[in-house]
């Protein structure tokens, strides 16, 4: 990240792998996690006059992550469905059809979003770390800066309002 004020290249040395890791998981391709990686750092970039503590940094270097990659992951989805709509997408998939396997990707995705989209900031970088990340619970904490036990009762309001929301679909 040559050419840029050194505030922005230490936070890249800091924190270019945690940022990365988070693209990888969202978009599961690890090209476009780089790009997404550089993207997020250039935003950073552009809005380090935002950022007034230090400490917060990570956070909002996460978030941002996590907001260009849905919305990467939105952009290609769309034109992944009509490249399999125009090649017919002969690929099996059980009983499956194309359309309801599309379907079924793009309401798992959906609840997914709207899952996220409904946390905080933490609920979304914890959910994002531990169940997308793989990443163990201490280290969670370590990083943004709470306790285990925070991230474990958060863990455990996700997974409520995730029942709660399915349950909701279900009935109707």
């Amino acid at each position: 990240m040559g050419g840029f004020p050194a505030s922005i290249q230490a936070a890249y040395e800091q924190h270019r792998s945690a940022v990365f890791r988070r693209c990888q998981t969202l978009l599961k391709d690890a090209a476009l996690a780089e790009d997404a990686t550089q993207d997020v750092f250039m935003k950073l970039a552009a809005n380090q006059h935002r950022i007034e503590n230090p400490k917060a940094q990570l956070g909002w270097l996460l978030q941002t992550a996590t907001t260009h990659c849905l919305t990467m992951m939105r952009t290609r989805g769309r034109s992944d469905s009509l490249e399999a709509r125009a090649e017919g997408d002969g690929e099996g998939g059980g009983d499956q059809g194309p359309s309801e396997r599309l379907t079924g990707q793009y309401e798992a995705r959906d609840f997914s979003r709207k899952l996220l989209e409904e946390l905080g900031t933490v609920s979304r970088d914890i959910a994002l770390s531990v169940l997308a990340g793989d990443e163990e619970r201490q280290d969670v904490a370590t990083k943004l800066n709470v306790s285990r036990k925070t991230v474990t009762r958060k863990l455990q309001s996700i997974t409520e309002r995730a029942k709660q929301l399915l349950t909701r679909k279900r009935d109707g």
